[in-house]
């Protein structure tokens, strides 16, 4: 008994997408849910998707936006901890690098806020707290700086 055999006919066709693995562009928690719906209006109605693999797309649902809020208070923490620390070196000298790449030291006179971004105020130049690298105690490491202390023998 010979069989027929019919062509099958597909829709899908190959792609040559690059992966972008930027920051900005990584699917995010709206993205997945999005794919989610798609992929539960396309299914097949003669072979729906079983009821675990729904529960644990809907369980890895949760943990990324769980993962995300969890990002996103880090984010706040470190903004936090950068102002603060920022404001703490008001006074104190620091050694910093400058935008063109050389070293530079001066006194904080201040902090500028903007957009929740700290600049610290050195000798009337804008520092980036990230520039700093290091604080205090620096004409005292320089071993030709003269120093105010006497030294007694008995």
């Amino acid at each position: 008994m010979a069989q027929s055999s019919q062509p099958v006919s597909t829709s899908y066709t190959p792609t040559t997408d690059v992966v972008n693995n930027t920051p900005g562009a990584q699917l995010g928690k709206d993205d997945f849910l999005k794919m989610l719906v798609a992929q539960m209006q396309n299914q097949d109605p003669e072979n729906p998707t079983d009821d675990t693999q729904m529960a644990a797309q809907l369980a890895q649902f949760s943990s990324l936006e769980q993962m995300t809020n969890v990002a996103d208070s880090v984010d706040q923490l470190s903004s936090t901890m950068t102002l603060g620390q920022s404001f703490t070196l008001i006074g104190h000298e620091i050694a910093y690098t400058a935008s063109d790449g050389s070293t530079a030291a001066g006194i904080v006179d201040g902090v500028s806020v903007s957009d929740g971004a700290a600049t610290l105020d050195v000798d009337g130049t804008s520092v980036d707290p990230g520039a700093v690298t290091a604080v205090g105690g620096l004409a005292s490491a320089d071993p030709s700086a003269s120093s105010d202390q006497t030294t007694t023998t008995a």
